[in-house]
């Protein structure tokens, strides 16, 4: 049984949400699903998609995984997971859009950087074998101090997210027509706010 708790909150949802759209829902489940955007999250629990862009089920496709990484194509054998997330969302749900969100105080990418700066990687552990694929960007890091420094890569981590993006095979023709279209957000916590990258300047911007 779950945890009360959960029962609660599911009981909240089908009585005052569900009910008020089950056409829409009945529609979803006779149809299927055609979302507009794949959207790439951490996992971090303070950080959810679907509140942010207040958006209805059906609406994105949302894969999460720690610090919100796209890895490059070439680590297709070692992290096949987020790269079939998105090869699905382009090739079977022909999503046109893609949205990676990172966010402050990410402790993914805090404890990526500990583990580059100190070159303390191991390779039993799947957790610093998935942040090792963060050295590329942390050898962006113009140096101050560990706080600014974390503060920078997480900024730095999603621009190199998006261009490993753009080198995906399925992804890299319809960039070139822009029949597909890549964005990349930060979220500040505390605040609420939301900076978008902009690729021609090279830094986020706030909205």
């Amino acid at each position: 049984m779950l945890p009360k708790d959960l029962i609660d909150k599911y009981q909240d949802w089908k009585e005052n949400i569900f009910s008020k759209e089950k056409e829409y829902f009945e529609k979803l489940a006779k149809e299927g699903q055609s979302p507009k955007y794949i959207i790439i999250s951490c996992v971090d629990s303070r950080v959810d998609p679907n509140t942010i862009f207040r958006s209805k089920a059906g609406e994105m496709l949302v894969h999460r995984n720690i610090a919100n990484i796209v890895p490059p194509y070439n680590h297709l054998r070692e992290h096949s997971g987020t790269i079939a997330a998105i090869e699905f969302g382009v090739t079977a749900l022909n999503i046109k859009n893609i949205v990676i969100v990172g966010h402050s105080g990410c402790g993914g990418i805090k404890n990526g950087y500990q583990m580059c700066k100190d070159g303390a990687f191991d390779d039993n552990s799947s957790i610093s074998n998935w942040l090792s694929l963060i050295k590329p960007s942390y050898h962006k890091i113009k140096d101050a101090s560990d706080t600014e420094n974390i503060s920078q890569l997480e900024k730095i981590s999603i621009a190199s997210s998006l261009e490993n993006l753009r080198n995906y095979p399925f992804i890299k023709s319809s960039i070139n027509s822009e029949a597909i279209k890549l964005y990349g957000v930060w979220n500040d916590i505390g605040t609420g706010s939301l900076e978008s990258y902009n690729t021609e300047k090279k830094e986020f911007e706030k909205i």
